[in-house]
């Protein structure tokens, strides 16, 4: 999956948010600090933004910046807080199965990359980021009722 993670398709849609992360951060209101503490404003914010999971779902179908640019975001605070990466199937995908938006996810070594664990990114609390992805990206319990 490495030519997943560096492809044309992956680094020009990066490049698009990314042109476009200043835009709609102006038309939000709010100032966008790419920290976990962040993520409750976002989901509100998709909330309100759209009725539904059907919505949703039409609106990524045509990479809408109304999605797509939250969707970014989403991914840059899991890459710059808990180590993931981007992702991209280097072509069009011709199978429902296979995945048509970019995503994020842990490298296969996640510590490969690094000389000794001493290297290792960490948080304010000490251990590396990417020594417990289960237990740091998901602590809350998810909110409850249904998409306004």
């Amino acid at each position: 999956m490495s030519d997943w993670a560096d492809n044309p398709r992956l680094n020009t849609w990066l490049t698009a948010q990314q042109t476009a992360f200043p835009v709609w951060s102006r038309e939000t209101g709010q100032a966008w600090d790419f920290t976990v503490d962040s993520m409750d404003r976002l989901e509100q914010l998709l909330r309100e933004r759209l009725a539904g999971r059907n919505d949703l779902l039409a609106a990524e179908a045509v990479e809408q910046p109304t999605v797509a640019v939250p969707g970014w975001y989403l991914g840059e605070v899991l890459n710059r807080n808990y180590g993931t990466v981007w992702h991209r199937n280097p072509v069009e995908p011709t199978h429902p199965d296979q995945p048509k938006t970019p995503f994020v996810q842990f490298p296969q070594d996640p510590g490969a990359e690094y000389e000794d664990e001493e290297d290792l990114p960490r948080r304010p609390d000490g251990p590396p980021v990417v020594s417990r992805p289960k237990t740091t990206v998901s602590t809350r319990p998810p909110v409850a009722g249904p998409v306004a």
